[in-house]
């Protein structure tokens, strides 16, 4: 369920008059494993983005299983124990748990023993035996997690290991959000490893313009074209990260129910939303659903709309972008809207 960290969204940059308005200070770093890429424009641009590599850091130490010491990483090594957290960590947990119950367990931040076995964000993945997923499946149960919010604190069960890959980006990048509007910064563009937020709309007032990748091109290759401001765009797709094993391709999308990578007809997700830890969390809940339910969940939900591409180079929209709230340009002719 981790996302890939390259850059999965290309964006298209309109011509803008460059004397009359501020120019950009951008700034890339390598962060959450990937690389995050910040620009801003306003006078006081380079203590801000510094400010916000501050807190990702400081967010990255607290939610990854990976480093030694995170918060996360003390649940997962005391099973059966509730362990005091930060509010914002308690927060995390809480809105993923969120996504598992509207997705009916398939996005599971408690995946991360299948994520191991797999091995696909690592140099040397495989594919594993039967026996061997479904020994991991046992351990995995959103179910299981427990939280006390009179305590703050979170208990897993024993050998349960959460990882916050799915949504950790999009969670972030709120909080870095935040920040932003709290500065009254009118225009910035954060891209957290292909989590894209288009904040404010461009100096000159237009709205932002984002290439959706083409998930069967080269990376800067697009179907399409939306036109927003002080959105989030963050999308999932087969073709992020995978490897191949006697001919066949297994990507980085795992279902925690079958405990193999999703075989449906999509693609590609695209979710797009003022919230970026709802993007993050149903771009990987809309692509395990498919394309019938994952378009009818989205459809039930307030202020979210989805771009969702199959495998034979259909492109379905949500009503928001089909009644042009979002407005979407086709520009790749191997592809049809099909709704």
């Amino acid at each position: 369920m981790k996302k890939i960290s390259i850059l999965i969204i290309c964006l298209i940059f309109l011509t803008m008059t460059a004397c009359t308005k501020p120019q950009p200070i951008k700034e890339s770093r390598f962060l959450l494993n990937t690389v995050i890429e910040i620009t801003i424009y306003d006078k006081n641009s380079k203590k801000i983005i510094n400010e916000l590599f501050d807190q990702i850091q400081s967010m990255e130490n607290r939610y990854s299983r990976y480093i030694a010491g995170s918060e996360i990483s003390k649940v997962n090594n005391n099973p059966g124990t509730f362990v005091k957290v930060s509010e914002d960590t308690l927060e995390l947990i809480e809105q993923s748990l969120y996504f598992s119950t509207i997705s009916g367990g398939l996005f599971d931040i408690s995946i991360g023993p299948l994520v191991d076995l797999w091995g696909i964000s690592r140099d040397n993945p495989k594919v594993p035996s039967k026996s061997e997923i479904d020994l991991v499946k046992e351990k995995i149960d959103y179910r299981s997690i427990s939280i006390n919010r009179e305590n703050g604190a979170i208990s897993v069960a024993d050998g349960m290991s959460l990882d916050t890959g799915a949504i950790a980006k999009g969670f972030i990048t709120d909080k870095l959000v935040s920040v932003l509007n709290e500065k009254k910064i009118d225009s910035a563009l954060l891209n957290l490893g292909g989590n894209l937020y288009l904040h404010g709309s461009k100096p000159d007032g237009s709205f932002w313009t984002v290439g959706i990748r083409d998930p069967f091109g080269l990376q800067g290759d697009y179907i399409g074209t939306v036109s927003v401001k002080d959105m989030s765009i963050v999308t999932s797709g087969i073709y992020e990260r995978f490897f191949e094993e006697d001919g066949q391709r297994y990507h980085h999308i795992l279902n925690p129910k079958t405990g193999y990578p999703e075989d449906n007809e999509l693609a590609s997700v695209s979710i797009l939303s003022p919230s970026s830890a709802k993007c993050d969390g149903l771009s990987t809940t809309c692509f395990l659903l498919g394309l019938k339910e994952g378009m009818e969940l989205i459809e039930r939900l307030d202020e979210v709309e989805a771009i969702m591409v199959t495998k034979d180079r259909k492109i379905y929209l949500s009503g928001g972008i089909r009644d042009g709230k979002i407005p979407f340009k086709l520009t790749d002719t191997e592809f049809t809207v099909a709704n």
